[in-house]
């Protein structure tokens, strides 16, 4: 009973069911003479299993049946063995089973950039310009970083990305992806038409970035949905949608095309928008009203938006975003490495209250590792004293994740016919225990090296502390070379 109380406490605004049963199952489960159970491909048993369906409903001990690429069944042991058959059965020894976390926004091919920039804002002032050095990057580069990044997503339980338009080869991003085993979204590279903007951003200028991307408005909107091709196939591995770089950088006239195109093909329409206080407010100063007022007006927000970062906003910005009913990808270590929070406090947990779908994101893992999203995201909500639960930091990397970044029909939360995206957990480490509170051992405590086998569309690609489908040493020399 004070478990049951826990979770319900826990999961906001929904409540957790918490499934349970004191006898664990044996293998030998004697099977219902009135029904022969239904042959699939793979049963993971034994395990505490976070749904994260509509009703956070948690299993313990709980299964999941797997046939091809999707999920069949999710439920007690008992009614899943009972119904289900296969020749793989995994048993998950009790430790928790979730939907693998999604990074909403990372740009994986500056992955290599680690050690090389000491702080990317003010790259201009040091001998290698963040700025250039992205502009340099050729596609073995990025194929080289990306791959790095897939590696550190496994590791960490993630089974999915959203490049956000910083790679200049899409294809050598999905490459990397597909050979590794890790879901991914990609989309064109930078697309913008105003620069004098980037004049505020610090290091994120660049002469040779500009020449490789012109910000001109008739190149960019001819530019627009490039990488759509790949969700003519429905299993697909790697999907593409609509973004734009924003921050300031696009015209009304390319906003709007952008939208068009993502609202036709059905896809999620993405940008920058409030990552820097001066940014913002030089733009209200032009506008007349807040970046983010103007983009309602422009009549670009909606259910099908999703703006990333949003750390400096003002109070009418938060009406707007709420009554437009879209997404934000919150990255909170980029967030605390600008030092900005005496500027643009944190208001993320406030507009999570209002409504606000709000998922996770690394930014780059220049400063930290993928995987630190969570925490770090826990504890600026409680130094902004507007705290978040541990059960919104998880989901905030499944299924809240999953709808920013448009995947939310495919993966996010383990239910009957999503894409079976799977991680076990480990419970034999002390990051894991005392194994009082799984939930919360999951968002806060349980990182890399408690994660057990991970499953991205019904195949094992994660094992044993290692990648099933690649060799890492020749990931890692690669990356170094390319570096």
């Amino acid at each position: 009973e004070n478990i049951q109380h826990l979770f319900t406490e826990t999961f906001l605004p929904t409540t957790a069911v918490i499934i349970t049963r004191g006898e664990r199952v044996r293998k030998e489960h004697q099977m219902n003479d009135k029904a022969q159970p239904t042959k699939c491909d793979l049963l993971i048993v034994n395990g505490y299993v976070l749904t994260m369906d509509q009703n956070r409903t948690i299993y313990a001990p709980g299964a999941i049946a797997v046939t091809g690429n999707t999920i069949t069944a999710v439920g007690s042991e008992a009614d899943i063995v009972e119904n289900f058959a296969s020749s793989q059965v995994f048993d998950a020894h009790g430790a928790v089973v979730h939907p693998g976390f999604i990074d909403a926004h990372n740009h994986v091919v500056h992955q290599s950039c680690r050690g090389v920039f000491v702080d990317t804002m003010a790259s201009s002032k040091q001998p290698v310009s963040f700025a250039d050095w992205k502009a340099d990057a050729r596609d073995e580069d990025e194929n080289a970083a990306a791959a790095l990044a897939c590696l550190e997503l496994l590791n960490n339980g993630f089974t999915a990305f959203v490049e956000p338009g910083t790679a200049f080869s899409p294809d050598a991003v999905a490459s990397a992806a597909e050979q590794v085993g890790v879901r991914g979204a990609v989309t064109d590279p930078y697309l913008w038409d105003r620069a004098d903007i980037l004049e505020h951003a610090g290091g994120l200028r660049s002469e040779s970035l500009l020449k490789r991307s012109p910000p001109e408005t008739d190149y960019a909107i001819g530019a627009l949905g490039g990488q759509l091709f790949r969700n003519r196939d429905p299993d697909a591995l790697v999907r593409g949608y609509v973004s734009l770089y924003g921050e300031g950088t696009a015209s009304d006239d390319l906003e709007k095309a952008a939208k068009e195109v993502a609202d036709h093909h059905k896809v999620v329409f993405q940008q920058h928008e409030g990552y820097l206080p001066q940014i913002a407010v030089l733009q209200k100063t032009q506008l007349g009203v807040s970046r983010m007022v103007h983009l309602s007006n422009l009549g670009v927000l909606d259910q099908n938006s999703t703006l990333i970062h949003v750390n400096a906003i003002f109070d009418e910005d938060a009406a707007a975003m709420a009554q437009a009913n879209l997404s934000i990808i919150w990255c909170p270590v980029a967030y605390l490495s600008l030092g900005i929070h005496e500027d643009a406090p944190c208001r993320i947990p406030a507009l999570a209250r209002m409504g606000i779908n709000v998922a996770l994101g690394t930014d780059g893992a220049l400063e930290c590792t993928i995987g630190d999203a969570g925490r770090t995201a826990y504890l600026v909500a409680k130094d902004a004293r507007d705290p978040i639960s541990y059960a919104q930091v998880v989901e905030m990397q499944t299924i809240n994740a999953a709808v920013a970044s448009g995947l939310g029909d495919i993966t996010g939360s383990l239910e009957k016919g999503k894409r079976a995206d799977i991680v076990v957990r480990r419970d034999d480490v002390p990051e894991a225990r005392p194994g009082f509170n799984p939930v919360h051992q999951v968002a806060l405590t349980a990182r890399a090296g408690s994660v057990r086998t991970v499953i991205v569309d019904g195949i094992p690609v994660y094992g044993d502390g290692q990648p099933l489908r690649v060799d890492a040493e020749s990931v890692y020399a690669n990356a170094h070379a390319s570096v």
